[in-house]
């Protein structure tokens, strides 16, 4: 759905109306870009979320797309701190201090600061800990949201393991582990594949050759495999 600036600039004076509490009939121009960065924000929201072909198969006015984008906004926020609560109760940080601060000191900040109505843009975090997804081109609720669904791919897959080998696989990766600022899934991710690798009786030219042909089910049935004779690194 594509609005001119002349039908958005109604939803972004009564968003501003409410953003004063009526007692104001002028707001900065730096807090009316954000208000207008706040219902676009909400009418994408509403495009990316819409279930319902018929919804959007005719251009709705911009003030009832406002509201359902904004809907939409507050739904996809219960259901992040919702998911938050849930990775809390068995979250591991595995001794990184990064992954550590960011999810149970920053994370909570986040859902005390987010202002869903007049600034669903902000992300608020910097996020230091890196997720292997890209979400670089996300901001709000929607960068949040993506960020917890992978952590919790994350610590299904660690979980994996046993403790003691994710923990040796990490601190073995640096002297500094517990400092470090990269992603601890994959580092435990390619010690697995190492110690898969090292008890496998087939060449390291085979084993590269089928790893870099790209066939997805022969590395599967291999990885698989080649699983079932280490059960040690299972839980």
């Amino acid at each position: 759905m594509h609005y001119e600036i002349e039908e958005l600039i109604p939803v972004v004076g009564k968003l501003a109306e409410k953003y004063t509490s009526g007692e104001s009939t002028s707001i900065s121009y730096e807090r009316a870009e954000l208000l207008m960065e706040a219902v676009l924000y909400c009418i994408h929201e509403l495009e990316q979320n819409c279930q319902d072909s018929l919804t959007l198969a005719e251009k709705m006015p911009a003030q009832k797309a406002y509201d359902l984008g904004a809907d939409c906004v507050e739904k996809k926020t219960r259901q992040a701190l919702k998911l938050y609560h849930e990775l809390l109760l068995e979250f591991d940080h595995y001794g990184n201090k990064c992954l550590y601060h960011v999810f149970t000191k920053e994370m909570p900040e986040f859902f005390k600061r987010y202002d869903v109505r007049f600034a669903p843009q902000d992300t608020i975090l910097s996020l230091d800990y890196p997720v292997e997804k890209d979400i670089s081109g996300l901001t709000g609720i929607d960068k949040i949201f993506e960020f917890l669904c992978c952590i919790q791919l994350e610590q299904r897959f660690l979980k994996k393991f046993s403790r003691d080998f994710c923990m040796d696989a990490i601190s073995a990766y640096s002297f500094y582990h517990k400092e470090m600022t990269e992603n601890i899934c994959v580092i435990v991710f390619e010690a697995a594949l190492r110690q898969l690798l090292e008890k496998s009786k087939d060449s390291y030219e085979r084993i590269f050759r089928m790893l870099f042909s790209e066939d997805l089910p022969e590395i599967k049935n291999y990885l698989k495999n080649a699983a079932v004779h280490s059960q040690s690194l299972w839980r």
